[in-house]
This record gives structure tokens, C-alpha cells and sequence, in this order.
């Protein structure tokens, strides 16, 4: 019942902001506003986002290597891009997130809860950027952030106060690991031994995955890769723009406005929908519309592009990468299963050996 339930909110959402981006916009407008499109600046669109995808398992990588040194940067990037195909087909919200850590799981042997807790880490580093580009762009447009989105600025200030909690949390209780493991086991095994045991040890897993936040030398890497990171997400915004030829008016303030849609149009990926379909679109396309005063059509078109081309990249390299490693998963767990099989008819006809 619970997953049904997650699954309609996922979708109710997705189909609401379809029809609030879409529902004044008909199709041949949708199209003619795609006419003059400048390939050039959609190949640059698909290189940055390549580029993005391996700044994030840089960043994941550096989260991971305390508790998993031998995931390289390639094994995170590719996981991540497994983790956003699967969100794109999916109605689970955030099935993408499990499929990352079972990736790494099958190639690396990665212990899931830990993997689980640098996920965690890593969503409250994004959830605090982004926060600090909404603020950013609420200092660039006075009053005009919270006029196009009413409530944007209340909802902001409560995700700060939460992230905060969030990092401050993560933080005592990586410190404090052996302690808090102990009295969670030692409440829960007065219920069932068994439970308190199972449940200290996840516990102990997850927490184990939040080493990184123990180890000052890395915070170096997670800022300057995060940075670059949404230097990168500007640009596919900025791109996207040029293939658009917003850029060639003198009154469209090019980088000011690439910077806002970012951040604006991010909003939409953090929402619950299916793959951020209809969310980004509207937050995409009504900042444009809105705020920079690009026509409805144009600007959605626009939106429908970006998403579409991200989308499509991750899904071509992601799609593949998770068949091939289920198979071969799958592969060594018969292999294993064949092994131990033959182990225990060993051992039964030699039973003194």
C-alpha cells in the first residue's frame, strides 16, 4: 500500500506540472519554436553534461573512499548515470538512488547501508547549493523570485534549516558512532534481541558510509568539485539559451539569466515526480517566461530540450551499463551457487576429509 502510494504521488505530480507548463501551449507553436535550433550548441549541451556526470562521481567517489577505496571515479560515474536512467523510467521516487548503490554493490562488493549514507551526505551538500543559488538569485532580482514563485522563499529558508540540521546531525553521530550504535541496540533488544542486533548493525553500516565528513582533507575536493559541478549546470543552461538564440537579443542578460534557471529550474529535479518530467519543465520554462520575458512556447521548448537531451544521455550510457551488470552479477552468483554446490557433495562423499 505504501508503495502504491509513493508511486501516485509520484505520478499525480509529474501529470499536474505537465499541465500547468503545457496547458496554454499547443503543439505547433511547441514545434515551430524548435525550427531554427543551432546543432552546434546542443553538441555542446551533451559534452557538458558528460562532463557534469563525471564531476558527480569524482564528488561520490571522494564521499566513498573511506569506507570503499576501490570505487574509482569511473565506477561512480557510471552508477550515477544507472541511478538517473532508472529514475527517468521509474514511478518509484528515487529508485535511481538504490540502483546506484546496488551498482557498486555488483562491481565493487560495496556494502549497501554504507553506500546509502554517503548518498545521504551527498544530497545535503546539493540540497545546500542549491539553496545558496536560489538565495543568489533572489539577490540578483529583488522581489521578482517571489512574485514568479510565491512561497519559493519560505520553502527556501525551511530547506536551510533542515539541511543544516541534516549535516549538523550527520556530523555528531559519525563522531559519536560506537555510542549511538550501542544505546539504539541496547532500546531495541529489550523489545528482541535479534532486532536490536540487526538494526545496530545497519545502523553501524550507514554510519560507516558518513566517514567522509570525519576526514577534513576531503572537504577540499567535495567544495571544488561541487563547484565546478554547478559551473557545469550553468553552462548546460547557457547552452541551451544559444541553441535557442535567447543570447542574440541585447536586452537578455545572458549569464545573470543562466544562473536563475539553474537554480529555479533544480527545484523541480528535488520535487518527487518521475525523472523530474513535468516539474523541471515548469520551473524551467516559467522562470523564463516570467522573469526574463522569453515567449511561453520558446521558453518550454526550451525546458523540454535541455531535459530531453540530459535525460537521453544519461539513459544511453545508464540502461545498458545496469543490464550488462546484472547479467554479469547474475553470472557469478550461479558461478557461486555451482562452487558451493560442489563443495557439499564433496564433503559428502568425503566425510573424513
Amino acid at each position: 500500500m505504501k508503495s502504491f502510494l509513493r508511486v501516485a504521488v509520484s505520478l499525480g505530480l509529474m501529470s499536474a506540472f505537465l499541465y500547468w507548463a503545457f496547458s496554454d501551449i499547443d503543439a505547433a507553436s511547441l514545434w515551430s519554436a524548435t525550427a531554427d535550433v543551432a546543432p552546434v550548441w546542443l553538441v555542446a549541451t551533451v559534452a557538458t553534461v558528460l562532463v557534469t556526470a563525471v564531476l558527480r562521481g569524482w564528488r561520490w567517489a571522494v564521499l566513498l573512499r573511506p569506507v570503499a577505496p576501490s570505487v574509482t571515479i569511473f565506477d561512480a560515474t557510471l552508477a550515477t548515470c544507472i541511478g538517473y536512467a532508472l529514475n527517468l523510467v521509474s514511478p518509484i521516487p528515487r529508485a535511481g538512488e538504490a540502483a546506484r548503490a546496488l551498482s557498486l554493490k555488483w562491481t565493487r562488493g560495496c556494502s549497501i547501508s554504507a553506500v546509502a549514507g554517503t548518498i545521504v551526505v551527498e544530497r545535503v551538500i546539493d540540497m545546500l547549493v542549491l539553496i545558496m543559488f536560489i538565495a543568489t538569485s533572489a539577490a540578483l532580482l529583488p522581489g521578482q523570485i517571489e512574485e514568479a514563485f510565491p512561497g519559493v522563499g519560505t520553502a527556501t529558508t525551511l530547506a536551510l534549516v533542515l539541511s543544516l540540521a541534516a549535516l549538523v546531525g550527520m556530523i555528531v553521530i559519525s563522531a559519536y558512532q560506537d555510542r549511538g550504535v550501542a544505546i539504539v541496540e541496547r532500546l531495541l533488544s529489550r523489545v528482541s534481541p535479534r532486532l536490536g542486533h540487526a538494526v545496530g548493525d545497519l545502523l553501524a553500516r550507514f554510519i560507516h558510509g558518513l566517514a567522509a565528513l570525519r576526514t577534513p582533507s576531503a572537504y577540499l575536493e567535495i567544495l571544488g568539485s561541487s563547484c565546478l559541478l554547478n559551473l557545469g549546470y550553468i553552462l548546460i543552461t547557457w547552452f541551451s539559451f544559444a541553441a535557442f538564440g535567447f543570447h542574440e537579443s541585447p536586452e537578455f542578460p545572458g549569464s545573470k539569466a543562466a544562473l536563475v534557471v539553474m537554480a529555479i529550474s533544480s527545484i523541480g529535479i528535488v520535487i518527487p515526480a518521475q525523472g523530474g518530467i513535468g516539474t523541471y519543465h515548469f520551473f524551467y520554462g516559467t522562470c523564463l517566461h516570467r522573469l526574463f520575458a522569453i515567449p511561453l512556447a520558446s521558453a518550454m521548448a526550451c525546458a523540454t530540450l535541455v531535459h530531453g537531451i540530459s535525460s537521453l544521455t544519461y539513459f544511453v550510457i545508464g540502461a545498458p551499463a545496469l543490464l550488462v551488470q546484472r547479467r554479469r552479477h547474475g553470472q557469478r552468483a550461479s558461478m557461486k551457487d555451482t562452487f558451493e554446490q560442489a563443495s557439499e557433495d564433496s564433503a559428502a562423499k568425503n566425510p573424513t576429509s
